[in-house]
């Protein structure tokens, strides 16, 4: 099977292009690719459960549960450090499933992998 990175940098501004992104992500998974997620600028307010819960774009499908749905195939979610730091989000911070990354893993990943952009 093969990797495929999801670099999503739109947040709650672009909800509707942030829950398409994890649909797709989770497209991938279903078919039993290895999936990424690298989550930078905005995106990483996606970090935020509750938040996540409250969206849902018009085609019905909600933001909570592409997380949690990639999260159970097991999609790696990684989040932009310098990105979640300038929004004062911490290691701390984030949900369980989340991890800090850094532009140097990003780069490697995107070596190995089929990247989409959002």
């Amino acid at each position: 099977m093969a990797k495929f990175l999801f670099v999503l940098s739109r947040g709650p501004e672009d909800a509707t292009r942030a829950v398409r992104a994890l649909f797709l992500a989770k497209v991938a998974a279903n078919k039993g690719h290895e999936v990424t997620v690298f989550l930078l600028d905005d995106a990483v307010y996606w970090t935020n459960l509750g938040l996540a819960e409250k969206v849902r774009i018009p085609t019905g499908d909600a933001m909570l549960d592409q997380i949690r749905e990639l999260q159970a195939k097991g999609a790696r979610f990684l989040v932009c450090k310098p990105c979640a730091d300038a929004r004062l989000i911490s290691g701390d911070d984030l949900a369980p499933g989340f991890e800090i990354g850094v532009a140097g893993a990003l780069i490697d990943l995107a070596v190995e992998s089929k990247v989409f952009s959002f």
